[in-house]
């Protein structure tokens, strides 16, 4: 059982802390309308403040791994917990743009140092139920980002913009003290002094990046990260300023969106494992533009409901994308190497969020949704066009009963999530591998 041997504190405060920080991550986008009436700036520079963030997301993801092998666990997390909430007093306190804009940086790259080591803690200890172990702390990551936007909008409506970053202060706080105390204070198992420098790793996936399935697979999740980016920093800010609803509806509404997203993870990962990847891929990309086709076009609580919730359906893509990659990809770029493929790909995605802006500077809000339908049609093709794998199953003793251990360091961060989502996937074997063993992939949100 998950609580057996007092490992049980361990789960609930890495959970917990997951859930606040992916949680106070979505704060942002739905107090966005609020902030540029504050801070009086346009839709392309809060396209830029979104983008800022998730860039330093994306860029503290191989660093975090490298910490966490060098460090520990314990502490990485504390320190991005800390990151988090020393950004949520920025964002709290701000008395200009530019100290709101630190703050924002800082949240993205206490984010993106607690995401790699909160998989790789668990898989220590969980050996015999990580699967479970990581479903609890994505589906609470989840819940997360659907309530705590909720609370932070109903706030910013009452009291005002601030407290809905303030709120989420103590509790992270909290969280700073319960991660020193809970969780265990070894290092992971992973050899420092066998890591690759990262020159050589880089240059193995720039070369890995040119074979045409990993190019095209890499080249669809990267358009799909770009469309959740634009999805996820403007959708609130669209909801209020071009179908006019209240700021407490539309972060209501925002929270719909990834609790759909939620919901649809499990069953796309079934449904990868009966029909394949690409086939699950490329059916949830066209429900994806034909979702997007109709979010202009519709009108009232009613059918923004549905069509919302039926967007949120997108999100299944992250955990089957990724961990299609993950499958494809050869063993000399796992772990760290894959890390660094992360960062790659939310770096460029991260673009999203400045591309909506700017059409909406320019008051074409409907038609950069429209360009984002595009944009996914061409994911959707080219997760169409992606082989399936071949798959053995895997012989669940394995990796447990090597003297190696299954997942160490950096390599778990093949779990991480993209788009926002985390959810543990399905397991698929590298084709022409003699292991059934394969890193679960991340959320995304992710």
């Amino acid at each position: 059982m998950l609580r057996a041997e007092d490992r049980g504190p361990v789960l609930l405060v890495v959970a917990v802390g997951w859930l606040l920080v992916l949680g106070t991550r979505v704060v942002l986008p739905t107090l966005l309308p609020q902030v540029r009436e504050a801070f009086g700036f346009d839709a392309a520079t809060a396209g830029l403040l979104i983008s800022a963030l998730w860039g330093a997301y994306a860029l503290a993801q191989f660093p975090a791994g490298v910490l966490a092998d060098r460090i520990g666990e314990r502490r990485t997390l504390v320190l991005g917990t800390a990151l988090v909430a020393a950004g949520a007093c920025c964002l709290a306190l701000a008395p200009t743009f530019p100290v709101f804009v630190v703050g924002a940086v800082a949240f993205g790259l206490g984010a993106g140092l607690y995401a790699p080591p909160r998989v790789t803690v668990l898989s220590r200890t969980y050996p015999d139920r990580d699967g479970t172990a990581l479903g609890v702390t994505f589906a609470l990551g989840n819940f997360g980002a659907a309530a705590l936007p909720v609370v932070a909008g109903g706030l910013a409506l009452w009291v005002g913009w601030r407290y809905g970053f303030g709120v989420m202060i103590v509790p992270l706080g909290l969280c700073v003290l319960g991660l020193w105390r809970f969780v265990p204070a070894g290092r992971s198992d992973a050899v420092v002094a066998a890591a690759d420098p990262p020159r050589t790793i880089a240059r193995r996936v720039v070369s890995e990046l040119t074979d045409r399935t990993v190019s095209h697979a890499w080249l669809a999740m990267t358009l799909m990260l770009f469309t959740y980016q634009g999805l996820e920093a403007f959708l609130p800010t669209y909801l209020v300023a071009v179908k006019g609803v209240d700021p407490g509806t539309a972060a209501t509404l925002f929270g719909l969106y990834f609790a759909s997203g939620a919901i649809i993870q499990p069953f796309a990962g079934s449904a990868a494992d009966r029909f394949g990847a690409p086939r699950v891929l490329a059916a949830l990309a066209v429900l994806g533009v034909a979702t997007l086709i109709a979010l202009p076009a519709v009108e009232g609580i009613g059918m923004l409901t549905v069509v919302i919730a039926a967007l949120g359906t997108r999100l299944g893509n992250g955990p089957v994308g990724n961990g299609y990659v993950a499958a494809v990809l050869s063993e000399e770029v796992k772990g760290s190497g894959y890390g660094l493929f992360r960062t790659i790909y939310m770096a460029v995605g991260a673009l999203g969020s400045t591309f909506v802006g700017v059409l909406a500077g320019l008051e074409r809000f409907d038609e950069a949704f429209l360009a984002l339908a595009a944009i996914t049609a061409v994911a959707a093709v080219l997760y169409y066009l992606l082989p399936e794998l071949d798959r053995a199953e895997p012989e669940a003793t394995d990796a447990r009963a090597s003297d190696e251990p299954a997942e160490t360091g950096i390599a778990a961060n093949d779990r991480d999530e993209t788009a926002g989502t985390d959810a543990p996937s399905s397991r698929t074997v590298e084709p022409g591998s003699d292991t059934g063993e394969e890193p679960e992939p991340d959320d995304v949100t992710d």
